[in-house]
């Protein structure tokens, strides 16, 4: 019997199915959660459920003792506000349905970007712009963010139930992900392939700052070894780390003030 028992909350998406490919090939019992879990990865459990409602998660995880937990959907509402209630309340109820369990050992969150430019709708809106790259140790914008919400959950949980956990933020991601439009690798092989069938330039679709500035691809099966790596390094308590990232954060720092930078 393994020691390994993985929850992927999200085992579709971009991260979540390279992530179960990853486990899968390295001998790890893996369940994908989601509202409507496929099955074409051989030997990948799906688990159908509501994220939002408390009673179908607990009924459908009422056989799955994991000891390891990695979350990496969310869903999209029109405002931060709606945001933040409804991505904080999918976090809280996976780990709250699994805390009677005892069974977890090491929660996973995957955000992003965001962390530090805020919501799509208010990117460094009334803000001097913060100099790239980025460093874990920055503090919280002053302003709504999901991101922060959901963070706080999993710091929440892992105090009252006593595991360790660990806060992964890459930025743009491409990957094979059947049926998933953030996919930037798939958007731009698009573009190419219009820009060679019509004879046109290619020619850089974004904006000026974009093209001026500094910024970062990371490969969906990166971010998978990345996320089994620091599940399963017992120096890794408490961190929040980029993508591509293999230094520690220790558990004594405070969860506003992590850093393990690359």
């Amino acid at each position: 019997m393994t020691d390994k028992i993985a929850l992927i909350v999200g085992a579709s998406g971009i991260i979540g199915s390279n992530l179960a490919r990853e486990l899968l090939a390295t001998g790890w019992v893996t369940y994908g959660l989601s509202r409507t879990p496929k099955d074409d990865l051989p030997g990948l459990r799906p688990v159908a459920a509501n994220l939002l409602d408390p009673a179908s998660l607990e009924a459908a995880l009422a056989d799955v003792a994991p000891t390891h937990v990695f979350i990496t959907s969310w869903m999209r509402n029109d405002t931060e506000a709606e945001n933040i209630r409804v991505n904080s309340a999918l976090v809280r109820n996976v780990l709250a349905a699994l805390s009677p369990k005892k069974s977890v050992q090491h929660v996973a969150l995957v955000t992003g970007l965001k962390h530090y430019l805020g919501p799509f709708e208010s990117y460094a809106k009334g803000r001097n712009p913060l100099p790239t790259p980025f460093r874990e140790e920055l503090p919280r914008l002053d302003i709504e963010n999901f991101y922060y919400a959901q963070e706080d959950e999993v710091f929440a949980a892992a105090a009252r139930d006593g595991y360790t956990w660990s806060v992964h933020r890459p930025h743009t991601i491409i990957g094979q992900a059947v049926g998933n439009l953030m996919n930037m690798g798939t958007t731009l092989a698009v573009y190419a392939s219009l820009c060679k069938e019509t004879g046109r330039p290619f020619q850089w679709p974004g904006s000026e700052a974009q093209w001026n500035g500094l910024s970062d691809v990371t490969d969906a099966r990166v971010i998978a070894k990345q996320l089994a790596w620091a599940s399963t390094t017992p120096s890794i308590t408490a961190a929040c780390l980029p993508a591509g990232s293999r230094k520690t954060a220790s558990s004594s720092l405070q969860p506003s003030n992590l850093c393990a930078s690359c």
